[in-house]
This record gives structure tokens, sequence and C-alpha cells, in this order.
């Protein structure tokens, strides 16, 4: 005796639901990928971000620290001032000089640097000499510090008050060459604020 079967496949009304299940779970799956990706992206520009704040933080620190009441000769043979200031467009230009220059070959040098930190359009740049009095055409080497810089202003402390420029009046008047301290208020791009103080220390030695 022959048995026939039959088997019963889905239904139009079947497949169409099933295909639309899958459509959901499928859009669901890609938008939660897509959102992993942007937090992924949005997670490594702000830590890059602090890891270049925090370099820039680490340098101005050295720089600022270790300023010694060394004066120079610019390219026209006129005689610039350990530390000094110019107000630009974009800021304050600083100029100073300091101690603790790197000498790992142990060459018969001085350890003394003259270094300007200053702005070309939102970046903040570190220029540093080869000797402290420049020769005109003295070569030089400029570093970028920061990107994406909307504003700085720097101020000194001398004595107990801040001032905007330096040299300050005191100096004149037989003051200090140094002031006791930087100010740096910095805003960046994103609009975050940052206010860092450099204390300078008052037992470096100048050095040669």
């Amino acid at each position: 005796m022959n048995t026939i079967s039959s088997q019963k496949g889905f239904t139009l009304l079947e497949i169409l639901i099933s295909v639309a299940i899958f459509a959901l779970v499928s859009t669901a799956t890609f938008s939660m990928l897509q959102q992993t990706i942007r937090t992924g992206e949005a997670f490594d520009t702000k830590s890059s971000s602090l890891v270049e704040l925090q370099r820039a933080h680490r340098l101005l620190q050295q720089d600022f620290s270790q300023v010694v009441p060394r004066t120079i000769r610019d390219e026209f043979g006129d005689v610039s001032d350990a530390v000094m200031s110019d107000d630009m467009s974009w800021g304050t230009a600083v100029e100073v000089t300091r101690t603790g220059r790197p000498n790992p070959l142990n060459k018969a040098r001085s350890n003394l640097i003259r270094l300007r930190y200053f702005f070309d359009g939102d970046k903040l740049i570190r220029r540093t000499w080869k000797r402290l009095d420049r020769a005109p055409g003295a070569e030089f080497q400029d570093q970028l510090i920061l990107a994406g810089v909307e504003n700085w202003q720097v101020r000194f402390l001398s004595g107990k008050q801040w001032v905007e420029t330096w040299p300050d009046k005191a100096v004149e008047d037989g003051g200090s060459a140094l002031p006791n301290a930087f100010e740096i208020k910095l805003t960046m791009a994103t609009e975050r604020e940052f206010r860092w103080l450099f204390s300078v220390s008052p037992s470096i030695e100048p050095g040669l």
C-alpha cells in the first residue's frame, strides 16, 4: 500500500512577516553598531586632545619654571629682556631665556636656551634658537604645541600683583627681572577653558 505524504510549506504572509522581523533586527543591529563606532571615535578624539593638552602643560611648566635673568641680543644687536611679551591678534606672545637645556653628548656649550611662544592662526608654536645672542638670519626651529586654540592670554606675577605685560615697570625701578609666576588662560575651539599657573624657581643659577 502506497502512502502519499503531503508537506505543508510557508504561506506568503508568514514569509513577509519573517522578512519584516529580520529587517527590524538588522536595522537595530546596524544602528547599535553605528552608535558604538561613533562613541569610539569620539572617545579617541577626546583622548588624543587630552594627551596633547597634558604634553603642552608639561612643556610650558618646564619652560616657565626654569626661566633665568639672562638678557640676549637680537638680530639687530639690541638687548632683549630675559622675559618679554608682545600683544598679538591671537593672544600674547612670550619670549624667555631658560636653563636646563639637554646636553646628552656633553658638548662644550651653554645650558641655556632662548625660546618664544606665539600663534600662527589657531596653532600655538614654540620657537627655539640654537644660540642665545642671535646674528641676522639666525637659525631657529618651530614646534607645533597645540592646534585648535581659540585664545590664550598670559599674565605675570610681579611681587603680589598680576600684570598684563612684561617687563613690568618694577623692572625699570630696580625690581626683579623675572616674574614670580606665569598665568596661562587657554580657550580651545571646543570652548573648553583652562587656567594654568607656573611658579618660577628663585634658586636656579643662570648658567653660561
